[in-house]
């Protein structure tokens, strides 16, 4: 047994040697597709994950100025009866400044005795009826302890973000799912044809082990194993690859935009190799028993 195994391996490792241009060639294709399909996958996943991270409600979310005071004053007792009031509104809920500043700089991994904190005494409105939402945001910006914010949204609710979101996702699946196709097809297709040549090259040694006995598994085996190589060092190559761009855009937007803004989805290395690894020895394979199954049919 581990003599035929290390037949069918000797036998795949020489027709790799032999055709070094074309399997340097599929390697690279099999990369090139499988970093296209690893990113789109790792994009879209993050998006998924992003999109989860957003209420599942209707909420939206407004600073009051500072003379309202703190939770427990009767200012902000008052102001959330009347909120509670406004048509539309399910629940009402006071946000005190501290417990946000704490909330956002875990979620970002900074220290929050570092910096400032940036952010008023909030209040997050829960809605029962979305159509209602145009109408409560008009109340809320009349009433007295509302206060307007200098930049961005003064009311804000992830509504928008979450269709963008949506939109986004849809894109990259679509868009992306044609360009993995496509790559595939092309990587798939090099793979073939570098079998191909593996077999016309040795059309004739592999004619006399047919005569002889040898039996279509051992004359198929080494050529799925030397697609499968092609296929997992493109899948590795591609992994890598995807690691090291990663790590150089999260360190880019570190160093443009600081911790704040940086990209906060970790990178699963070990797993997108893995599954690289194994979708690359998987499009290997296929293209190659495509390849040895047409040339063995035709009895080479």
């Amino acid at each position: 047994m581990l003599d035929r195994i290390e037949f069918l391996v000797e036998e795949a490792i020489v027709a790799l040697r032999r055709n070094g241009s074309m399997t340097i060639s599929a390697i690279n294709t099999a990369a090139l597709a499988l970093l296209i399909f690893g990113g789109l996958t790792f994009a879209y996943l993050s998006l998924r994950a992003h999109l989860s991270t957003l209420s599942e409600g209707f909420t939206l979310t407004f600073s009051i100025k500072p003379e309202a005071g703190d939770e427990g004053n009767q200012k902000i007792s008052a102001m959330a009866n009347e909120l509670r009031q406004i048509e539309g509104v399910a629940d009402v809920v006071f946000l005190p400044r501290q417990a946000t500043w704490r909330k956002f700089a875990a979620e970002m991994g900074i220290d929050p005795t570092e910096l400032p904190n940036p952010f008023h005494n909030q209040f997050a409105l829960y809605l029962d009826d979305l159509s209602k939402a145009d109408s409560i945001k008009n109340a809320v910006r009349a009433h007295r302890f509302f206060q307007p914010e200098t930049e961005g949204p003064d009311i804000r609710d992830a509504t928008a973000e979450r269709r963008f979101t949506l939109a986004l996702m849809g894109f990259v699946r679509i868009v992306g799912g044609l360009l993995t196709l496509l790559s595939f097809v092309t990587a798939g297709t090099i793979i073939y044809n570098t079998i191909r040549l593996t077999i016309v090259a040795r059309r004739q040694e592999l004619r006399t082990m047919m005569l002889v006995g040898a039996s279509h598994g051992t004359i198929r085996w080494p050529l799925l194993l030397e697609g499968a190589i092609q296929g997992a060092l493109g899948g590795l190559v591609a992994g890598i690859l995807m690691w090291g761009i990663y790590a150089y855009i999260r360190s880019q937007t570190t160093e443009w935009f600081g911790p704040l803004l940086s990209a906060k989805a970790e990178f699963p290395a070990f797993q997108a190799i893995l599954m690289l690894l194994l979708a690359g020895t998987v499009l290997g394979m296929l293209s190659a028993g495509l390849s040895a199954r047409k040339y063995l049919r035709l009895g080479l």
